[in-house]
């Protein structure tokens, strides 16, 4: 850890030199093509920044697609809130002599105001008891679409609420997407109370918003766990009531990492820390987090990474931007420096005339020739964190270490004739191994040509059709060969040897027989190409799925075949079958070379 910790870790680095170097004309996007979460992100944007802009574009997005309640009685007061821009909206109580369809209709709409009244209105709706077993915030239901939820009388005369479902956030602050076409069902029991009013006395936990309102009332944020070597950040994407975010962060810190990354991310946070007092107390500019004596976890390299986990949560905060952490009455210092998510690591790698150069335009770089690689027929180059090269050739996996003048074989698949179809583009990590498709197996190799075995229950060989490094290169992303995308962290020893991968974590909306392709296009973001969409002319669409978030889709490049991504919401691109090399800038795509093939991004 002797880099200085960097706030904007996820989008710090440089602009690639080929950014500004566009040639050729200008791609598709059709007339009224969305912003993308990445399309328009400045370079250099900070991490509050970007995770905000990440946060209002799906809410844009989210919101396009949902159509409120036109019978709603939800209606908003002139009177700011004071941790947020929007207005507090309110809702009527029950009326004397409403009838028990009336009394469900007003609860709903009740919920969906309830973030401004603490759900006070809402309970009115409910029986003494009712009250004390409900739990608005344990689940939460959100629906689309242009009608209000439909409300029907069942047989045994409880009321069925139905609508349909797009995802459900649990209380942990996870949401969960939900497949196409899901629907949510509540039951509501009703029984008049001594004064002969209805009132609902059993319904199901939780609440049921429409997705405008879920953006509205939540907020998007990442919680910093750490990897195993202790030297990056594991972001995990939650979404947390705004009126409480920064409380909802630092609990959601003290509870750990959600299962699917429990294996491979780890928390320097006591397991017996709590809150205490008042909490999270914001001033001038400084969070002061204050939690329980027993949560100083004694060592000072423990207590500087605790501090900055907090840190890097809390940072993304608006009007925060110093956190101080006291465990009793004893401040815990200043947080520790860790290397960024996404340092100086240059430009876009690539194949040029037999060569393997880093950038696009008349500035590149050659990194190894066609002489130092031994072959003219290279292919699929990848550069290490180390400045180890990668490249395909035939069946073999070259590697040329940083400073030397000659390339090594490091891998051949057994069956010679395969040719260029036995080894897939290989992507080096971070800890010194290789990842590859080798007929069809996922595969790590090291540069000395040992293979590591890689245990995992949810994925067998032969059904890996495309997969990604996530820019930290602690997590995977995966597309196997039934279109189905999932993403599971990867388990390491010590020595940051891979052995296995954690659980699955399934991604319905980046999944789907018609799409290819697969690229990390942020920290907590995947990308993948879809099939032309109704709307964008018969031109593929580019779909950013966040791991645990919002969906957003772009209209992409005619022919397109690939998409990458430098992983760290900077930069796109598209390669297409005729080996074109496009860039998305704004709103436009350009052609940034043709030239350059074969092109991808290192991680840091």
């Amino acid at each position: 850890m002797t880099q200085p910790m960097n706030r904007d870790a996820p989008t710090q680095g440089r602009r690639s030199a080929e950014a500004a170097e566009p040639t050729g004309p200008t791609g598709p996007t059709g007339p009224t093509e969305p912003t993308g979460i990445l399309g328009t992100v400045p370079v250099g944007l900070s991490r509050r920044g970007a995770l905000g802009l990440l946060s209002a574009t799906a809410a844009g997005v989210l919101a396009g697609c949902t159509a409120l309640p036109s019978s709603s009685r939800v209606t908003r007061s002139g009177v700011a809130a004071s941790d947020t821009n929007a207005l507090i909206e309110t809702a009527p109580g029950p009326g004397e002599g409403d009838s028990a369809e009336d009394i469900v209709n007003g609860f709903l709409r009740a919920t969906i105001a309830g973030f401004s009244d603490d759900f006070a209105t809402a309970k009115q709706f409910l029986s003494d008891h009712a009250v004390a077993q409900w739990k608005p915030l344990e689940t939460v239901s959100a629906y689309s679409g242009s009608t209000e939820p439909q409300v029907s009388v069942a047989a045994n005369g409880s009321f069925m609420v139905t609508s349909g479902q797009v995802g459900v956030l649990n209380s942990l602050g996870v949401f969960t997407p939900a497949p196409e076409g899901s629907t949510y069902t509540g039951e509501f029991s009703l029984a008049t109370n001594s004064t002969g009013q209805w009132r609902i006395v059993g319904l199901p936990h939780g609440i049921l918003l429409p997705l405008s309102r879920l953006m509205q009332n939540f907020a998007v944020s990442s919680l910093a766990f750490l990897s195993r070597d202790r030297s990056r950040f594991v972001p995990e994407l939650r979404w947390y009531p705004r009126s409480s975010q920064a409380d909802s962060l630092v609990s959601g810190l003290l509870a750990g990492p959600s299962d699917w990354l429990a294996k491979g991310a780890s928390s320097l946070i006591p397991r017996n820390a709590e809150r205490a007092g008042r909490g999270v107390v914001v001033e001038g500019g400084t969070a002061t987090v204050h939690l329980s004596a027993d949560s100083d976890p004694a060592s000072e390299d423990a207590r500087g990474l605790m501090v900055a986990q907090i840190e890097q949560s809390l940072i993304q905060i608006s009007g925060i931007d110093h956190v101080r952490v006291l465990a009793g009455t004893v401040d815990l210092g200043a947080a520790a420096q860790l290397t960024p998510m996404a340092p100086e690591v240059g430009g876009i790698v690539g194949m040029s005339e037999g060569s393997v150069v880093r950038g696009t335009g008349a500035r590149r770089v050659t990194l190894a020739s066609d002489r130092v690689l031994g072959t003219s027929d290279a292919r699929s180059p990848s550069l290490g964190a180390d400045g180890a090269v990668y490249a395909l050739s035939a069946s073999s996996l070259l590697r040329l270490p940083r400073g030397q003048d000659s390339a090594s074989v490091i891998l051949s698949v057994g069956d010679p004739s395969a040719g260029a179809g036995g080894l897939g583009a290989p992507m080096g990590d971070r800890h010194g191994w290789a990842w590859l498709l080798a007929e069809g197996r996922l595969t790590a190799v090291n540069g000395s040509g040992q293979r590591a075995t890689l245990e995992s229950s949810w994925l067998q060989d032969g059904t890996v059709a495309a997969f990604d490094l996530s820019v930290e290169s602690e997590r995977i992303a995966v597309r196997r060969t039934d279109g189905r995308v999932a993403v599971a962290i990867i388990i390491r020893d010590q020595d940051g040897r891979p052995t296995g991968r954690g659980p699955a974590l399934e991604m319905p909306r980046a999944s789907g027989t018609g799409t290819r392709g697969l690229s990390w296009c942020a920290p907590n973001a995947v990308c993948v190409l879809a099939a032309a969409g109704t709307e964008g002319g018969g031109v593929p669409e580019v779909r950013l799925v966040q791991v645990g978030g919002a969906v957003n889709t772009l209209v992409g490049v005619r022919r397109a075949r690939s998409v990458i991504s430098d992983r760290s919401e900077e930069s796109l691109l598209i390669v297409d079958e005729d080996g074109q090399t496009w860039q998305r800038r704004g709103a436009m795509w350009r052609v940034l070379t043709a030239e350059v093939t074969d092109p991808s991004f290192p991680l840091p």
